[in-house]
């Protein structure tokens, strides 16, 4: 695929934020992989109360959870990547208009502005409230 020329920000900006998100991606691959299946197993002989067991199984939910988070942040970063390729980086999807490079800097996989980002968090609130 053809890389299109992003409008909204020069070379060097688009540069430097791929590098970062290959940078982040690789990191976050590295911690999936420390994360070993040892931290997820439960070996029955080492089990003796049932406080350890509850506390082997918190820990064990847990993990999943951290993983399932990192996997999603691996996810963003691809998708961020795929934009960079297409030249639709940095655009929020919200709105349509471009992120601050600010914001892109601190978090290079977002879709959003931080405008649009607030309100789907208030959203959020709002529909947690009612449900």
């Amino acid at each position: 695929m053809a890389k299109t020329k992003n409008p909204h920000f020069d070379d060097k900006f688009i540069s430097e934020q791929k590098n970062l998100l290959l940078k982040i991606r690789e990191q976050t691959i590295n911690d999936i992989g420390q994360k070993s299946n040892e931290d997820l197993h439960v070996d029955s002989d080492e089990v003796i109360e049932d406080g350890d067991q509850a506390q082997t199984y918190l820990n064990q939910n847990l993990s999943f959870g951290l993983r399932e988070r990192e996997l999603h942040k691996l996810r963003e970063i691809e998708a961020a990547l795929g934009r960079i390729e297409e030249g639709s980086y940095g655009i929020c999807e919200e709105f349509e208009e471009p992120i601050s490079k600010k914001r892109l800097q601190k978090v290079p996989w977002t879709r959003l502005c931080i405008e649009a980002a607030e309100q789907l968090e208030r959203e959020k609130t709002q529909y947690s409230r009612i449900g």
